[in-house]
């Protein structure tokens, strides 16, 4: 069994424009391995170490 550690660290939270949308912000040295785990599952780079998440389903209120 391998003795390294992965160091990735992801913070959710809600995008603070769009109620039915999730970013993700990554970082740590490995932050690239979360970055592939996230986009595999829909997420969208908005740069280096931000990425979104967006459900639209219906209209969002103004």
């Amino acid at each position: 069994m391998s003795d390294h550690l992965i160091e990735a660290h992801v913070r959710f939270d809600s995008h603070p424009a769009h109620t039915s949308a999730v970013t993700a912000t990554l970082a740590g040295t490995h932050h690239r391995a979360a970055q592939a785990l996230l986009a595999a599952r829909g997420f969208q780079n908005l740069d280096e170490h931000t990425m979104v998440l967006a459900r639209i389903d219906h209209e969002e209120s103004q």
